[in-house]
């Protein structure tokens, strides 16, 4: 059937200050009042019980219990936790991604624990990223099918490129894996950056003189830049999902995007990464991207850090309009999907005189 229909829901979870991602979405026909057709997609499922509200959005509002692609975007507990009861529970038809713990193959050669073997190494790398390993294990035990999401893998429908994956490239991906902490001792790795919980307030205004988001935002974690940058392309509407990764991960989706005339300047939603800290995004990268509109999955108490008003105050600044989820589902809905009455909106976020850095 053709698509005429299309909507994405990022729904609000998190608990207290502690963020998550969780997002949904649906593609398909959409005629005499009702959905005769429909592909779901699962974006990360926040914590646990962002998995349990995830259930509940799929099954009441989408009136379903197949989903047809999972996506875990890296393995942090917030964005991973919930997808293990998401796969357990519902019809799940395939399941996108990366296996740390896969890639003993390319990276012994750098290891300089001579105690560690394809055993051990496999065996760190679960327990480290033991939500991973669990989503795994039980994709294995219902016989669903994980995919490693390379860049440039596309989840396509009808002939078209829906989703499509735009960063990290397999050597980045590899490089992060032997930067990390989790991994065993390895040539390349570095001392994991730590930032001060000390905040000082400052004001800013709607000039750019008064900016205090950096022009290259120092790095995040490796874990973080593990994060996929998905690209979505329907009716016309160009929406990027960023997950945690930070500016390093960021760019070198951008050059990949440009490489194949894909235009992130012209897009009509964006996802700010890590639930709109300042460590995650830069001047630089917000001359490279552009939406009239930005959404920030953040916990209801997340602030001053989740999001930052510097990050929020810096895209205000560029017209773009401000959404978070702070305990409120997000809805966007295109082309003849009618919308959802009475369903709860998102607040759009002001511009605030004082900030935190």
């Amino acid at each position: 059937m053709e698509i005429n229909a299309f909507e994405i829901d990022f729904l609000a979870v998190g608990e207290k200050s502690k963020s998550g991602d969780a997002i949904a979405m649906r593609f398909g026909n959409y005629t005499n009042n009702k959905w005769n057709d429909q592909t779901i997609v699962v974006v990360d499922g926040g914590n646990s019980d962002g998995g349990a509200a995830l259930i509940k959005h799929v099954r009441t509002v989408y009136n379903s219990s197949k989903i047809d692609r999972v996506i875990l975007t890296h393995p942090d507990g917030d964005h991973a936790s919930g997808l293990r009861q998401v796969v357990e529970e519902m019809d799940v038809k395939k399941i996108w991604m990366h296996r740390p713990w896969n890639h003993w193959k390319e990276l012994h050669k750098f290891c300089h624990d001579g105690r560690i073997t394809t055993d051990s190494f496999e065996e760190r790398l679960r327990r480290a990223y033991d939500y991973a390993d669990q989503i795994e294990n039980i994709a294995q035990r219902k016989k669903i099918e994980i995919v490693a999401p390379k860049q440039g893998l596309s989840f396509t429908y009808g002939g078209e490129k829906i989703i499509t994956v735009l960063g990290p490239g397999k050597d980045y991906y590899l490089s992060l894996i032997q930067e990390s902490d989790k991994t065993p001792r390895m040539e390349g790795q570095s001392a994991q950056r730590t930032f001060s919980s000390t905040k000082i307030r400052t004001y800013e205004d709607m000039t750019f003189d008064t900016e205090n988001l950096p022009a290259e935002s120092e790095s995040t974690s490796a874990e973080n830049n593990m994060s996929l940058v998905l690209y979505l392309t329907i009716l016309g509407k160009k929406i990027l999902l960023t997950g945690d990764s930070g500016c390093d991960g960021l760019y070198k989706a951008i050059y990949y995007a440009k490489a194949n005339d894909i235009d992130l300047k012209t897009l009509d939603v964006l996802q700010i990464p890590h639930h709109g800290s300042r460590h995650n995004i830069s001047r630089g990268i917000l001359q490279e991207i552009h939406a009239p509109q930005a959404i920030i999955s953040c916990a209801k108490s997340g602030e001053p850090s989740h999001p930052s008003s510097v990050v929020t105050n810096a895209l205000i600044r560029r017209n773009i309009r401000v959404h978070s989820t702070k305990g409120l589902n997000k809805l966007y809905s295109f082309g003849a999907s009618p919308g959802r009455p009475g369903y709860t909106t998102s607040i759009e976020l002001p511009f605030q005189n004082f900030v935190y850095i």
